[in-house]
């Protein structure tokens, strides 16, 4: 068992949602957005935490002051 935190991804195109492994989610991401649409970026990690964690991360280099 391992501890790879997860992430849950999201295509709005197929109606689907998933939880995948940190250490998996780029390649996961783009399998699916190659061989459901043709590449197009449909997939991605959900919107909500993503601005979360973009928050976060700006806050911490100090480009919120």
């Amino acid at each position: 068992m391992t501890d790879d935190p997860q992430v849950p991804v999201v295509c709005p195109e197929c109606g689907t949602e998933t939880e995948v492994a940190l250490s998996a989610l780029a390649e996961t991401i783009e399998g699916h957005n190659e061989s459901r649409h043709d590449g197009e970026a449909c997939a991605q990690v959900d919107p909500g935490l993503a601005a979360e964690l973009q928050d976060l991360v700006a806050e911490d280099m100090g480009l919120l002051d």
